[in-house]
C-alpha cells in the first residue's frame, strides 16, 4: 500500500482541511447489473469528475452507497480512488458504519491508503442523542489519524443534528467541520452563519436561499455533491464567487436550483439519490453503473430516462 501523500507545505496531516474549499464531487460507486464492483467504471467516473475541474473528490459517501458494501470493498474503492486522483486534489472518504469497530478499521486504512480526510455519520439505527453523540465522535476521533467532517444526513441515520451540537463537536481534536445535509434550509443557513467563518462547513451553498450567505457574508467552505449535468459550471460558480463575480455565479446557482426541481418532477419523491445520479449520469453519457440490490435502476424505466435526457439537454447542452 502506498504511503499517505505529503500534506501541503507548512500543514500537518490534521491541518489538510485548511486547503479544502469549493466543489467536492461525491462519486457514485459503479456496480455491474449483477452487483459486482466495477473498478474500470469507477476510474472512468473519477476521471470524468476531475475533468470537470472538481476541487475535491469524495468516495464511499451516501452517493457512493457505503451501506451496500463490505468493509473490504470500501477499502478497495478508496485504494482505486487514491490511484486515480492526484495528490493535488483532496480525496475524502466516508467511514460511517453501524459498528464503530468497522469505522475505526476504515479510518485507519484510509490514513494508510492516503486519504486526506473522512466523513462520519452517527451509526444508523442506533438512536444516539446528546452526550452519546459527543462521546461517539470523541472516541472515534482519538483513533482515526485523519481530519474528520461530521456528516449530518438525517435521511440515513434518522436524526437531524442541531447546530448547537455541531459547535460542541467541533471542540473535539480532529473534528474539523461539518457536511450538513439537513432538509431545513433555515437550519443550513443558521449553521453557515454561526460556524461557517472559522470551520470547514460544507452545505448546499449553491442554492438560491443559502448562496447570499456563502457569497455575501463569506460563510462556508463549499458544497459536496454530484451536481450532474452542470459539470464544470459548479467549479465555475465557486471560482466566480471567489473573484467577487457573484452575479455570474448566481446564474449558475439558479440553474442548479431549477435542475434539482426538474429531476424531481421526472423521478418523483422518494427516489434514492445514488439511483438518481447514476441514471442522470447515464443520460449524459457517463456510465456509472447500477445501484446494488435491492435498489432498482432508473435506467430500466424508459419514460423516466427520456425525461432525464431532456433535462440533460436543457442544462448540459
Amino acid at each position: 500500500m502506498s504511503p499517505s501523500p505529503n500534506p501541503p507545505k507548512g500543514l500537518s496531516l490534521r491541518d489538510h482541511h485548511r486547503e479544502w474549499r469549493g466543489y467536492f464531487a461525491a462519486a457514485p460507486t459503479p456496480f455491474d447489473r449483477d452487483g459486482a464492483l466495477d473498478a474500470g467504471r469507477l476510474r472512468e467516473v473519477l476521471a470524468w469528475f476531475l475533468g470537470q475541474r472538481a476541487h475535491g473528490l469524495v468516495v464511499n459517501g451516501t452517493t457512493g452507497e457505503w451501506v451496500a458494501q463490505s468493509v473490504d470493498e470500501r477499502q478497495k474503492v478508496l485504494e482505486i480512488a487514491r490511484g486515480a486522483v492526484g495528490a493535488q486534489t483532496p480525496l475524502l472518504v466516508g467511514i460511517s458504519s453501524i459498528r464503530p469497530d468497522d469505522t475505526v478499521i476504515l479510518g485507519r486504512h484510509a490514513a494508510e491508503a492516503g486519504a486526506d480526510g473522512a466523513l462520519l455519520t452517527i451509526p444508523p439505527a442506533r438512536w444516539l442523542r446528546g452526550d452519546e453523540i459527543f462521546d461517539f465522535y470523541a472516541v472515534m476521533a482519538r483513533q482515526i489519524p485523519l481530519p474528520v467532517l461530521v456528516y449530518n444526513v438525517p435521511a440515513v441515520v434518522g436524526y437531524d443534528l442541531p447546530t448547537d451540537l455541531f459547535a460542541r463537536l467541533l471542540t473535539i481534536d480532529g473534528i474539523v467541520g461539518v457536511k450538513d445535509n439537513t432538509p431545513s434550509q433555515e437550519r443550513r443557513i443558521n449553521t453557515l452563519r454561526e460556524l461557517g467563518e472559522h470551520h470547514a462547513i460544507f452545505s448546499d451553498v449553491l442554492e438560491a436561499t443559502a448562496f447570499p450567505v456563502f457569497a455575501g457574508e463569506q460563510r462556508g467552505r463549499g458544497q459536496i455533491g454530484s451536481g450532474m449535468p452542470l459539470g464544470s459550471r459548479l467549479a465555475d460558480a465557486f471560482e466566480l464567487t471567489w473573484r467577487g463575480e457573484t452575479g455570474k455565479a448566481r446564474l449558475i446557482v439558479d440553474d442548479l436550483t431549477e435542475l434539482k426541481k426538474e429531476v424531481l418532477d421526472v423521478l418523483g419523491p422518494g427516489q434514492p439519490w445514488h439511483a438518481q445520479i447514476k441514471a442522470l449520469m447515464f443520460a449524459a453519457g457517463i456510465d456509472a453503473g447500477f445501484p446494488r440490490f435491492p435498489a432498482t435502476s432508473v435506467r430500466d424505466d424508459e419514460s423516466a430516462m427520456a425525461g432525464l435526457v431532456a433535462v440533460v439537454e436543457k442544462f448540459g447542452g
